[in-house]
Protein backbone atom coordinates (compact mmCIF):
# COMPACT_ATOMS: atom_id res chain seq x y z
CA UNK A 1 0.00 0.00 0.00
CA UNK A 2 2.97 2.14 -0.17
CA UNK A 3 4.62 4.24 -2.87
CA UNK A 4 8.47 4.70 -2.55
CA UNK A 5 9.07 6.25 -5.33
CA UNK A 6 7.28 3.92 -7.38
CA UNK A 7 11.17 3.92 -8.24
CA UNK A 8 12.75 4.86 -11.47
CA UNK A 9 11.77 1.62 -13.15
CA UNK A 10 8.23 2.36 -12.33
CA UNK A 11 8.94 5.61 -13.77
CA UNK A 12 9.36 4.22 -17.25
CA UNK A 13 7.13 2.02 -17.43
CA UNK A 14 4.43 4.54 -16.53
CA UNK A 15 5.99 7.08 -19.61
CA UNK A 16 5.81 3.54 -21.61
CA UNK A 17 2.39 2.43 -20.96
CA UNK A 18 0.68 5.87 -20.24
CA UNK A 19 -2.75 6.36 -21.72
CA UNK A 20 -6.14 8.77 -21.11
CA UNK A 21 -6.03 7.29 -17.88
CA UNK A 22 -2.69 8.13 -16.75
CA UNK A 23 -0.90 5.32 -15.50
CA UNK A 24 -3.82 3.66 -14.31
CA UNK A 25 -3.13 -0.06 -14.58
CA UNK A 26 0.51 0.49 -12.75
CA UNK A 27 0.59 -1.27 -9.41
CA UNK A 28 0.30 2.03 -7.29
CA UNK A 29 2.21 0.81 -3.72
CA UNK A 30 5.93 -1.13 -3.66
CA UNK A 31 7.86 -1.59 -0.47
CA UNK A 32 10.50 0.90 0.87
CA UNK A 33 13.55 0.78 0.38
CA UNK A 34 15.70 0.28 4.15
CA UNK A 35 16.93 3.68 5.52
CA UNK A 36 20.58 1.71 6.35
CA UNK A 37 22.00 2.74 9.88
CA UNK A 38 24.93 3.96 8.37
CA UNK A 39 23.59 6.96 6.52
CA UNK A 40 23.75 9.43 9.51
CA UNK A 41 21.77 12.44 11.12
CA UNK A 42 18.64 13.27 9.36
CA UNK A 43 19.37 16.15 6.84
CA UNK A 44 17.22 18.60 5.18
CA UNK A 45 19.17 19.35 2.35
CA UNK A 46 17.52 18.02 -0.89
CA UNK A 47 18.91 16.39 -3.32
CA UNK A 48 21.20 17.66 -6.09
CA UNK A 49 19.96 20.01 -8.74
CA UNK A 50 20.94 20.07 -12.04
CA UNK A 51 21.76 23.03 -14.19
CA UNK A 52 19.16 23.78 -17.03
CA UNK A 53 20.58 22.22 -20.47
CA UNK A 54 21.50 25.11 -22.42
CA UNK A 55 19.33 25.99 -25.66
CA UNK A 56 16.23 24.43 -25.00
CA UNK A 57 13.16 26.01 -27.32
CA UNK A 58 10.17 28.01 -25.28
CA UNK A 59 8.26 24.73 -25.29
CA UNK A 60 11.23 22.50 -23.62
CA UNK A 61 11.93 24.89 -21.11
CA UNK A 62 8.01 25.09 -20.13
CA UNK A 63 8.34 21.26 -19.87
CA UNK A 64 11.27 21.08 -18.01
CA UNK A 65 10.04 23.79 -15.77
CA UNK A 66 6.83 21.23 -15.38
CA UNK A 67 9.25 18.21 -14.50
CA UNK A 68 11.44 19.99 -11.99
CA UNK A 69 7.70 21.40 -9.70
CA UNK A 70 7.88 18.37 -8.61
CA UNK A 71 11.31 18.82 -6.50
CA UNK A 72 9.73 20.76 -4.00
CA UNK A 73 13.13 21.13 -1.80
CA UNK A 74 14.52 24.18 -0.52
CA UNK A 75 11.18 26.19 -2.11
CA UNK A 76 11.75 25.03 -5.44
CA UNK A 77 14.81 25.36 -6.40
CA UNK A 78 14.99 23.23 -8.83
CA UNK A 79 11.91 25.27 -10.28
CA UNK A 80 13.16 28.60 -9.97
CA UNK A 81 16.27 27.80 -12.23
CA UNK A 82 14.21 28.30 -15.29
CA UNK A 83 12.47 31.34 -14.37
CA UNK A 84 14.27 34.87 -15.13
CA UNK A 85 16.01 36.43 -11.76
CA UNK A 86 12.79 38.65 -10.73
CA UNK A 87 10.63 35.45 -11.05
CA UNK A 88 12.75 33.52 -9.50
CA UNK A 89 12.83 36.20 -6.72
CA UNK A 90 9.17 36.75 -6.54
CA UNK A 91 7.33 33.36 -7.38
CA UNK A 92 5.33 32.27 -4.20
CA UNK A 93 3.78 29.66 -5.24
CA UNK A 94 0.22 28.36 -3.79
CA UNK A 95 0.89 25.21 -1.80
CA UNK A 96 -1.19 22.77 -3.94
CA UNK A 97 0.19 20.68 -5.90
CA UNK A 98 -1.33 19.84 -9.18
CA UNK A 99 -0.65 16.51 -11.14
CA UNK A 100 -1.20 16.08 -14.73
CA UNK A 101 -1.07 12.83 -16.14
CA UNK A 102 2.47 13.30 -19.04
CA UNK A 103 0.28 13.32 -22.38
CA UNK A 104 -0.36 17.00 -22.02
CA UNK A 105 0.22 19.83 -23.99
CA UNK A 106 2.81 22.42 -24.20
CA UNK A 107 2.61 24.50 -27.56
CA UNK A 108 3.58 28.00 -28.53
CA UNK A 109 -0.23 29.16 -29.85
CA UNK A 110 -0.24 30.85 -33.30
CA UNK A 111 1.36 34.10 -34.16
CA UNK A 112 -1.61 36.60 -33.79
CA UNK A 113 -1.39 35.36 -30.03
CA UNK A 114 2.64 35.50 -29.41
CA UNK A 115 4.43 38.99 -28.62
CA UNK A 116 5.57 41.46 -31.50
CA UNK A 117 9.35 41.15 -29.54
CA UNK A 118 10.84 37.69 -31.62
CA UNK A 119 13.08 37.86 -27.62
CA UNK A 120 9.43 37.17 -26.14
CA UNK A 121 6.82 34.20 -26.52
CA UNK A 122 4.18 32.23 -25.14
CA UNK A 123 3.40 29.28 -24.41
CA UNK A 124 0.16 27.41 -23.63
CA UNK A 125 -0.39 24.21 -21.65
CA UNK A 126 -3.06 22.47 -21.64
CA UNK A 127 -4.12 19.07 -20.08
CA UNK A 128 -6.06 17.03 -17.91
CA UNK A 129 -6.33 17.29 -14.42
CA UNK A 130 -5.60 14.37 -12.51
CA UNK A 131 -5.84 15.97 -9.46
CA UNK A 132 -3.68 18.00 -6.47
CA UNK A 133 -1.61 17.10 -3.72
CA UNK A 134 -3.45 19.53 -1.03
CA UNK A 135 -1.68 21.68 1.46
CA UNK A 136 -2.15 18.91 4.03
CA UNK A 137 0.07 16.68 2.00
CA UNK A 138 -3.04 14.51 0.60
CA UNK A 139 -4.31 13.83 -2.69
CA UNK A 140 -7.53 15.22 -4.08
CA UNK A 141 -9.01 13.84 -7.21
CA UNK A 142 -10.04 15.65 -10.31
CA UNK A 143 -10.54 18.81 -10.45
CA UNK A 144 -11.09 21.50 -13.33
CA UNK A 145 -8.97 20.73 -16.52
CA UNK A 146 -5.50 22.76 -16.83
CA UNK A 147 -5.04 25.41 -19.20
CA UNK A 148 -2.82 28.26 -18.71
CA UNK A 149 -0.22 30.57 -20.70
CA UNK A 150 3.15 31.10 -19.41
CA UNK A 151 5.17 33.95 -20.95
CA UNK A 152 9.04 33.99 -21.61
CA UNK A 153 12.03 35.65 -22.46
CA UNK A 154 15.42 35.16 -23.96
CA UNK A 155 17.87 36.50 -21.95
CA UNK A 156 20.42 38.89 -23.25
CA UNK A 157 23.48 38.03 -21.70
CA UNK A 158 23.16 33.87 -22.35
CA UNK A 159 20.24 34.12 -25.01
CA UNK A 160 18.46 31.30 -23.25
CA UNK A 161 14.29 30.89 -22.76
CA UNK A 162 13.22 31.55 -19.00
CA UNK A 163 10.21 32.61 -17.76
CA UNK A 164 8.88 35.63 -16.42
CA UNK A 165 5.17 35.15 -15.01
CA UNK A 166 5.40 31.73 -13.93
CA UNK A 167 1.46 30.08 -12.98
CA UNK A 168 0.24 30.70 -9.41
CA UNK A 169 -0.80 26.95 -9.30
CA UNK A 170 2.34 23.90 -9.40
CA UNK A 171 1.68 21.96 -11.82
CA UNK A 172 3.70 19.09 -12.72
CA UNK A 173 3.19 15.19 -13.60
CA UNK A 174 2.01 11.98 -12.53
CA UNK A 175 5.35 9.84 -13.52
CA UNK A 176 7.24 13.13 -11.86
CA UNK A 177 5.15 13.48 -8.82
CA UNK A 178 5.74 9.76 -8.33
CA UNK A 179 9.53 9.96 -8.97
CA UNK A 180 9.76 12.62 -6.07
CA UNK A 181 7.25 11.77 -3.37
CA UNK A 182 6.98 8.93 -1.13
CA UNK A 183 3.11 7.98 0.10
CA UNK A 184 2.86 6.95 3.66
CA UNK A 185 -0.07 5.81 5.80
CA UNK A 186 -1.05 7.87 9.00
CA UNK A 187 -2.83 6.27 11.34
CA UNK A 188 -5.55 7.87 13.89
CA UNK A 189 -8.02 5.86 15.19
CA UNK A 190 -12.37 5.15 15.07
CA UNK A 191 -13.91 7.26 17.39
CA UNK A 192 -15.17 4.77 20.54
CA UNK A 193 -12.84 2.56 19.90
CA UNK A 194 -8.96 1.94 19.42
CA UNK A 195 -9.41 0.54 15.73
CA UNK A 196 -6.64 2.00 13.51
CA UNK A 197 -7.58 4.33 10.67
CA UNK A 198 -5.57 5.00 7.78
CA UNK A 199 -4.65 8.16 6.42
CA UNK A 200 -2.77 8.44 3.04
CA UNK A 201 -0.46 11.35 2.71
CA UNK A 202 2.18 12.03 0.44
CA UNK A 203 5.98 13.07 1.83
CA UNK A 204 9.28 14.24 0.04
CA UNK A 205 10.74 11.36 -0.60
CA UNK A 206 14.36 13.14 -0.51
CA UNK A 207 16.31 13.08 1.64
CA UNK A 208 15.73 9.87 2.60
CA UNK A 209 17.92 10.27 5.59
CA UNK A 210 15.52 12.51 7.19
CA UNK A 211 12.11 10.96 5.96
CA UNK A 212 11.31 9.68 9.10
CA UNK A 213 11.50 13.10 10.78
CA UNK A 214 8.80 14.50 7.55
CA UNK A 215 6.63 11.78 8.63
CA UNK A 216 6.73 12.38 12.26
CA UNK A 217 5.98 16.31 11.73
CA UNK A 218 3.21 15.78 9.39
CA UNK A 219 1.89 13.27 11.73
CA UNK A 220 1.85 16.03 14.63
CA UNK A 221 0.07 18.30 12.45
CA UNK A 222 -3.10 15.93 12.74
CA UNK A 223 -5.67 14.16 10.52
CA UNK A 224 -5.98 15.12 6.83
CA UNK A 225 -9.08 17.75 6.02
CA UNK A 226 -10.88 15.27 4.93
CA UNK A 227 -11.26 12.87 7.75
CA UNK A 228 -10.24 15.28 10.76
CA UNK A 229 -13.46 15.39 12.27
CA UNK A 230 -14.45 11.59 11.60
CA UNK A 231 -10.89 10.43 14.04
CA UNK A 232 -9.65 10.73 17.35
CA UNK A 233 -6.04 11.85 17.70
CA UNK A 234 -4.34 11.02 20.75
CA UNK A 235 -1.50 12.97 19.74
CA UNK A 236 -3.68 16.08 19.05
CA UNK A 237 -1.90 18.37 21.81
CA UNK A 238 2.23 17.27 20.96
CA UNK A 239 4.41 18.93 19.69
CA UNK A 240 8.21 18.81 18.93
CA UNK A 241 10.14 19.44 22.02
CA UNK A 242 13.67 18.95 19.54
CA UNK A 243 13.96 17.32 16.09
CA UNK A 244 13.66 13.71 16.12
CA UNK A 245 16.94 11.99 15.08
CA UNK A 246 17.70 8.94 13.06
CA UNK A 247 20.32 7.01 15.76
CA UNK A 248 22.04 3.77 15.19
CA UNK A 249 20.31 0.51 14.53
CA UNK A 250 17.67 2.05 13.14
CA UNK A 251 16.12 3.80 15.98
CA UNK A 252 14.06 7.13 15.92
CA UNK A 253 13.82 8.99 18.46
CA UNK A 254 10.75 11.13 19.24
CA UNK A 255 11.05 14.09 21.78
CA UNK A 256 7.68 15.04 22.38
CA UNK A 257 6.65 17.97 25.25
CA UNK A 258 2.91 19.05 25.57
CA UNK A 259 1.79 15.30 26.29
CA UNK A 260 2.52 15.09 30.45
CA UNK A 261 -0.80 15.13 31.72
CA UNK A 262 -2.07 12.68 29.69
CA UNK A 263 -2.95 9.40 31.40
CA UNK A 264 -1.04 5.92 30.36
CA UNK A 265 -3.93 4.54 27.78
CA UNK A 266 -3.55 7.93 25.78
CA UNK A 267 -0.05 7.29 26.33
CA UNK A 268 0.01 3.71 24.74
CA UNK A 269 -2.37 4.73 21.78
CA UNK A 270 0.53 7.77 20.92
CA UNK A 271 3.13 5.24 20.86
CA UNK A 272 0.83 3.04 18.51
CA UNK A 273 0.26 5.98 16.39
CA UNK A 274 3.73 6.74 16.03
CA UNK A 275 5.08 3.10 15.14
CA UNK A 276 2.50 2.53 13.09
CA UNK A 277 2.83 5.65 10.62
CA UNK A 278 6.50 4.59 10.72
CA UNK A 279 6.03 0.91 9.98
CA UNK A 280 6.70 2.03 6.00
CA UNK A 281 9.77 3.90 6.47
CA UNK A 282 11.64 1.20 7.56
CA UNK A 283 12.16 2.48 11.06
CA UNK A 284 13.68 -0.29 13.17
CA UNK A 285 12.36 1.30 16.74
CA UNK A 286 10.84 4.22 18.00
CA UNK A 287 11.92 5.90 21.44
CA UNK A 288 9.15 8.31 22.08
CA UNK A 289 10.00 11.04 24.94
CA UNK A 290 7.68 13.39 27.09
CA UNK A 291 9.76 16.47 28.03
CA UNK A 292 12.93 14.18 27.88
CA UNK A 293 11.56 11.00 29.84
CA UNK A 294 10.26 7.93 28.61
CA UNK A 295 6.41 8.36 27.25
CA UNK A 296 5.47 5.08 28.34
CA UNK A 297 6.94 4.07 31.70
CA UNK A 298 8.96 0.88 31.99
CA UNK A 299 8.96 0.60 28.33
CA UNK A 300 11.83 2.54 26.17
CA UNK A 301 11.95 1.46 22.40
CA UNK A 302 8.74 0.29 20.92
CA UNK A 303 8.23 -1.87 17.63
CA UNK A 304 5.25 -2.73 15.88
CA UNK A 305 4.62 -5.96 17.69
CA UNK A 306 5.01 -4.64 21.26
CA UNK A 307 1.00 -3.82 21.17
CA UNK A 308 -2.23 -5.33 20.81
CA UNK A 309 -3.03 -5.12 16.75
CA UNK A 310 -5.59 -2.24 16.51
CA UNK A 311 -7.01 -3.63 12.56
CA UNK A 312 -10.61 -3.92 11.81
CA UNK A 313 -10.96 -7.50 12.20
CA UNK A 314 -13.57 -9.68 11.53
CA UNK A 315 -13.64 -13.80 12.51
CA UNK A 316 -12.55 -15.78 9.63
CA UNK A 317 -15.37 -18.36 10.56
CA UNK A 318 -18.19 -15.64 8.75
CA UNK A 319 -17.62 -17.07 5.36
CA UNK A 320 -19.99 -14.39 4.20
CA UNK A 321 -24.14 -14.70 2.91
CA UNK A 322 -25.57 -14.55 -0.90
CA UNK A 323 -29.15 -15.06 -1.93
CA UNK A 324 -31.14 -17.92 -3.79
CA UNK A 325 -34.76 -17.23 -4.40
CA UNK A 326 -35.68 -14.10 -1.87
CA UNK A 327 -33.84 -16.14 1.04
CA UNK A 328 -30.16 -16.21 2.38
CA UNK A 329 -28.03 -18.94 2.11
CA UNK A 330 -24.42 -19.72 3.15
CA UNK A 331 -21.73 -18.24 0.50
CA UNK A 332 -19.83 -21.26 1.13
CA UNK A 333 -21.87 -24.20 0.51
CA UNK A 334 -25.15 -22.46 -0.56
CA UNK A 335 -27.02 -23.91 2.65
CA UNK A 336 -29.76 -21.63 3.81
CA UNK A 337 -28.86 -19.78 7.26
CA UNK A 338 -29.89 -20.65 10.07
CA UNK A 339 -33.63 -18.66 11.35
CA UNK A 340 -36.41 -17.09 9.58
CA UNK A 341 -34.24 -14.98 6.80
CA UNK A 342 -32.70 -19.10 5.61
CA UNK A 343 -36.25 -20.55 5.49
CA UNK A 344 -37.97 -18.36 3.54
CA UNK A 345 -40.30 -16.70 5.88
CA UNK A 346 -39.10 -13.37 4.20
CA UNK A 347 -38.68 -12.40 0.17
CA UNK A 348 -35.47 -10.95 0.58
CA UNK A 349 -34.24 -8.53 -2.23
CA UNK A 350 -30.83 -7.62 -0.17
CA UNK A 351 -28.83 -8.28 3.00
CA UNK A 352 -26.04 -7.19 5.36
CA UNK A 353 -24.49 -9.30 8.55
CA UNK A 354 -22.84 -7.61 11.38
CA UNK A 355 -19.26 -7.63 11.45
CA UNK A 356 -19.53 -9.48 15.10
CA UNK A 357 -21.39 -12.03 12.60
CA UNK A 358 -24.46 -12.14 15.13
CA UNK A 359 -26.85 -9.82 13.64
CA UNK A 360 -28.61 -9.41 10.21
CA UNK A 361 -30.36 -6.61 8.48
CA UNK A 362 -32.44 -7.45 5.41
CA UNK A 363 -34.17 -5.55 2.72
CA UNK A 364 -37.95 -7.40 1.91
CA UNK A 365 -40.39 -7.08 -0.73
CA UNK A 366 -43.62 -5.57 1.37
CA UNK A 367 -46.30 -5.52 -1.27
CA UNK A 368 -44.99 -2.84 -4.01
CA UNK A 369 -42.78 -1.68 -1.90
CA UNK A 370 -39.16 -2.53 0.32
CA UNK A 371 -39.22 -2.82 4.12
CA UNK A 372 -36.49 -3.50 6.16
CA UNK A 373 -35.64 -6.24 8.94
CA UNK A 374 -33.12 -6.28 11.59
CA UNK A 375 -32.50 -9.11 14.52
CA UNK A 376 -30.37 -11.93 15.36
CA UNK A 377 -29.07 -14.22 12.35
CA UNK A 378 -30.80 -17.54 13.62
CA UNK A 379 -33.86 -15.51 15.34
CA UNK A 380 -36.84 -13.44 13.73
CA UNK A 381 -35.95 -10.41 12.68
CA UNK A 382 -38.13 -7.37 13.57
CA UNK A 383 -39.78 -5.21 11.08
CA UNK A 384 -38.61 -1.54 10.99
CA UNK A 385 -41.21 1.54 10.56
CA UNK A 386 -38.85 2.17 7.30
CA UNK A 387 -41.05 1.72 3.85
CA UNK A 388 -39.72 3.22 0.43
CA UNK A 389 -39.95 2.26 -3.38
CA UNK A 390 -36.06 1.04 -3.21
CA UNK A 391 -33.44 0.32 -0.28
CA UNK A 392 -30.09 -0.54 -1.04
CA UNK A 393 -27.79 -3.15 0.70
CA UNK A 394 -27.65 -2.42 3.92
CA UNK A 395 -24.09 -1.97 5.60
CA UNK A 396 -23.74 -2.19 9.38
CA UNK A 397 -21.56 0.14 11.62
CA UNK A 398 -18.69 -2.01 13.69
CA UNK A 399 -19.16 -2.47 17.53
CA UNK A 400 -18.03 0.55 19.62
CA UNK A 401 -15.48 -0.22 22.58
CA UNK A 402 -17.54 -2.17 25.37
CA UNK A 403 -20.00 -3.49 23.06
CA UNK A 404 -19.45 -7.40 21.54
CA UNK A 405 -22.15 -6.36 18.34
CA UNK A 406 -23.32 -3.19 16.51
CA UNK A 407 -25.89 -1.41 17.03
CA UNK A 408 -26.81 0.57 13.72
CA UNK A 409 -27.10 -0.31 10.28
CA UNK A 410 -27.49 2.30 7.33
CA UNK A 411 -29.48 2.08 3.87
CA UNK A 412 -29.76 4.50 1.18
CA UNK A 413 -33.67 5.64 0.85
CA UNK A 414 -35.21 6.03 -2.62
CA UNK A 415 -31.88 7.29 -4.17
CA UNK A 416 -31.58 10.40 -2.25
CA UNK A 417 -31.57 9.80 1.47
CA UNK A 418 -30.08 7.83 4.06
CA UNK A 419 -31.34 6.22 6.83
CA UNK A 420 -30.05 4.88 9.58
CA UNK A 421 -31.69 2.29 11.94
CA UNK A 422 -30.09 2.17 15.50
CA UNK A 423 -30.55 0.37 18.64
CA UNK A 424 -32.34 2.92 21.33
CA UNK A 425 -31.99 2.83 24.94
CA UNK A 426 -35.34 0.81 25.10
CA UNK A 427 -34.19 -1.72 22.96
CA UNK A 428 -35.51 -0.84 19.73
CA UNK A 429 -34.30 -0.52 16.65
CA UNK A 430 -35.45 3.00 15.29
CA UNK A 431 -35.16 5.00 12.15
CA UNK A 432 -33.13 8.27 12.05
CA UNK A 433 -31.65 10.16 9.40
CA UNK A 434 -27.95 11.00 8.45
CA UNK A 435 -27.42 14.44 6.81
CA UNK A 436 -26.11 13.81 3.64
CA UNK A 437 -26.54 17.60 2.37
CA UNK A 438 -22.85 17.51 1.21
CA UNK A 439 -23.40 15.10 -1.57
CA UNK A 440 -26.48 17.62 -3.06
CA UNK A 441 -25.31 17.43 -6.81
CA UNK A 442 -23.66 14.19 -6.73
CA UNK A 443 -27.08 12.58 -8.34
CA UNK A 444 -28.63 9.15 -7.03
CA UNK A 445 -27.04 6.99 -4.88
CA UNK A 446 -27.53 3.35 -5.72
CA UNK A 447 -25.14 1.62 -3.47
CA UNK A 448 -23.84 2.85 -0.08
CA UNK A 449 -20.86 0.57 2.34
CA UNK A 450 -19.60 1.96 5.96
CA UNK A 451 -15.71 1.26 6.02
CA UNK A 452 -15.14 -1.60 8.56
CA UNK A 453 -13.73 1.13 11.10
CA UNK A 454 -16.72 3.17 10.09
CA UNK A 455 -15.21 6.38 9.28
CA UNK A 456 -15.97 6.82 6.01
CA UNK A 457 -18.43 5.82 4.02
CA UNK A 458 -18.04 4.76 -0.15
CA UNK A 459 -21.56 5.59 -2.40
CA UNK A 460 -22.01 4.78 -5.54
CA UNK A 461 -23.60 8.44 -7.10
CA UNK A 462 -24.78 8.66 -10.14
CA UNK A 463 -22.51 5.44 -11.31
CA UNK A 464 -19.19 7.19 -9.75
CA UNK A 465 -17.53 6.09 -6.71
CA UNK A 466 -17.84 8.74 -3.61
CA UNK A 467 -16.02 8.33 -0.15
CA UNK A 468 -17.16 10.82 2.45
CA UNK A 469 -15.73 10.53 6.31
CA UNK A 470 -18.39 9.59 8.76
CA UNK A 471 -18.64 12.57 11.22
CA UNK A 472 -20.68 12.10 14.60
CA UNK A 473 -21.92 14.83 16.86
CA UNK A 474 -24.05 14.24 20.01
CA UNK A 475 -27.46 14.75 17.98
CA UNK A 476 -26.61 13.72 14.46
CA UNK A 477 -24.69 11.72 12.02
CA UNK A 478 -23.84 13.15 8.97
CA UNK A 479 -21.25 12.77 5.56
CA UNK A 480 -18.68 15.04 5.06
CA UNK A 481 -15.99 16.11 2.61
CA UNK A 482 -17.02 13.26 -0.19
CA UNK A 483 -14.65 13.07 -3.16
CA UNK A 484 -15.29 11.13 -6.50
CA UNK A 485 -12.64 8.89 -7.07
CA UNK A 486 -10.99 8.67 -10.50
CA UNK A 487 -14.28 10.88 -11.65
CA UNK A 488 -13.27 11.43 -15.51
CA UNK A 489 -13.05 7.23 -15.47
CA UNK A 490 -15.29 5.42 -13.49
CA UNK A 491 -18.25 6.48 -14.61
CA UNK A 492 -20.01 3.50 -14.93
CA UNK A 493 -20.02 2.20 -11.48
CA UNK A 494 -22.61 -0.41 -10.44
CA UNK A 495 -21.57 -1.51 -7.01
CA UNK A 496 -18.41 -1.11 -4.44
CA UNK A 497 -17.09 -2.46 -1.56
CA UNK A 498 -14.10 -2.44 1.06
CA UNK A 499 -11.41 -5.05 0.01
CA UNK A 500 -9.50 -3.50 3.27
CA UNK A 501 -9.59 0.32 4.96
CA UNK A 502 -7.19 1.42 2.41
CA UNK A 503 -8.60 -0.38 -0.69
CA UNK A 504 -11.56 -0.41 -2.64
CA UNK A 505 -13.15 -2.68 -5.35
CA UNK A 506 -16.25 -1.49 -7.95
CA UNK A 507 -17.97 -3.34 -10.08
CA UNK A 508 -18.91 -1.66 -13.51
CA UNK A 509 -20.33 -2.13 -16.53
CA UNK A 510 -17.71 -1.79 -18.80
CA UNK A 511 -16.57 -4.72 -21.25
CA UNK A 512 -12.59 -3.47 -20.91
CA UNK A 513 -12.53 -3.47 -17.05
CA UNK A 514 -15.62 -4.70 -15.16
CA UNK A 515 -13.72 -5.24 -12.06
CA UNK A 516 -11.38 -2.23 -10.27
CA UNK A 517 -9.45 -2.02 -6.94
CA UNK A 518 -8.47 1.26 -6.19
CA UNK A 519 -7.12 3.64 -2.83
CA UNK A 520 -9.05 5.03 -0.90
CA UNK A 521 -7.50 8.61 -1.91
CA UNK A 522 -8.49 7.75 -5.19
CA UNK A 523 -4.66 7.87 -6.68
CA UNK A 524 -4.87 5.53 -9.82
CA UNK A 525 -6.57 2.40 -10.00
CA UNK A 526 -5.34 -1.42 -11.29
CA UNK A 527 -7.68 -3.47 -13.00
CA UNK A 528 -9.06 -7.20 -12.51
CA UNK A 529 -8.50 -9.76 -15.47
CA UNK A 530 -11.36 -10.09 -17.81
CA UNK A 531 -11.09 -13.78 -18.36
CA UNK A 532 -14.21 -15.98 -17.68
CA UNK A 533 -15.85 -12.84 -16.39
CA UNK A 534 -19.36 -11.64 -18.49
CA UNK A 535 -21.26 -8.76 -18.27
CA UNK A 536 -23.62 -7.07 -17.01
CA UNK A 537 -22.33 -7.23 -13.68
CA UNK A 538 -25.07 -6.69 -10.67
CA UNK A 539 -22.91 -6.91 -7.48
CA UNK A 540 -19.89 -6.96 -5.86
CA UNK A 541 -18.33 -7.95 -2.29
CA UNK A 542 -14.90 -7.90 -0.55
CA UNK A 543 -13.23 -8.11 2.42
CA UNK A 544 -10.23 -8.39 3.95
CA UNK A 545 -8.18 -11.99 3.44
CA UNK A 546 -11.42 -13.12 1.42
CA UNK A 547 -11.82 -13.34 -2.47
CA UNK A 548 -13.72 -10.53 -4.43
CA UNK A 549 -16.78 -12.27 -5.48
CA UNK A 550 -18.84 -10.88 -8.71
CA UNK A 551 -22.17 -11.92 -9.45
CA UNK A 552 -23.88 -11.92 -13.14
CA UNK A 553 -26.63 -13.66 -14.41
CA UNK A 554 -24.25 -16.82 -14.81
CA UNK A 555 -23.94 -17.16 -10.74
CA UNK A 556 -20.86 -16.19 -9.08
CA UNK A 557 -17.38 -15.53 -9.26
CA UNK A 558 -14.02 -14.90 -7.43
CA UNK A 559 -10.78 -13.81 -7.65
CA UNK A 560 -8.16 -13.68 -4.91
CA UNK A 561 -5.74 -11.27 -7.15
CA UNK A 562 -6.78 -8.94 -10.00
CA UNK A 563 -4.23 -11.07 -12.53
CA UNK A 564 -5.99 -13.90 -11.53
CA UNK A 565 -8.34 -15.64 -14.14
CA UNK A 566 -12.32 -15.47 -12.42
CA UNK A 567 -13.37 -18.80 -11.66
CA UNK A 568 -17.05 -19.98 -10.91
CA UNK A 569 -17.57 -21.33 -7.57
CA UNK A 570 -19.85 -23.96 -7.95
CA UNK A 571 -22.00 -25.13 -10.73
CA UNK A 572 -24.31 -25.83 -7.78
CA UNK A 573 -23.98 -21.83 -7.05
CA UNK A 574 -25.04 -20.52 -10.45
CA UNK A 575 -28.85 -19.68 -8.84
CA UNK A 576 -26.81 -16.77 -6.23
CA UNK A 577 -27.03 -13.46 -6.41
CA UNK A 578 -25.93 -10.45 -4.36
CA UNK A 579 -23.44 -12.13 -2.36
CA UNK A 580 -21.88 -10.07 0.57
CA UNK A 581 -19.39 -10.24 3.55
CA UNK A 582 -19.83 -9.01 6.85
CA UNK A 583 -20.08 -5.45 7.31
Amino acid sequence: MIVRRYGNLLALVCAALLTATACADVPLRTQPQVISDDEGAATDAGPAVAPPDKDLSAEQTVRKFITANAQAANDYEASRLYLDPKAAREWRPNKDVVIMPDHYNATVPPDTTQPEDPNEAIVRVRGPRLGSLGPDNAFIPGGRPVETEIKLRRQRDDKQWRIVDPPDDVITTEPDFIANYYQVPLYFFAPQSNVRVPDPRFVLAEPKESLPVRVVELLLEGPSNALAKAVSNPLEKATLDTNPTVKPGGLLEVPLTGVAQEDAEKRQLMVAQLVMSLETVSVDRVRPLSDGRTLVAGHQDWRNGDFPSTNATMSADLTGMALKDGRLVSLEDAEPVPGPAGTGAYQVRSAAQSLDGGLLAVVERAGKRAGIRVGPVDGDLASIDLRAGRLTRPTWRPAVAGSKQSNEVWTVVDSKKVARIALAADNVWKAQTVNVSALDGFGPMTALRLSRDGTRAVIVADKKVVVASVVRTSDSVLLRAPRILQPDTLTDVVDVDWLSQEWLVAATSSASRPVVKLPVDGFGYERYSLSNLELPLRGITAAPDRPVVAANPGGLWEASLPSEVWRQRSLSQSSLSSPFYPG
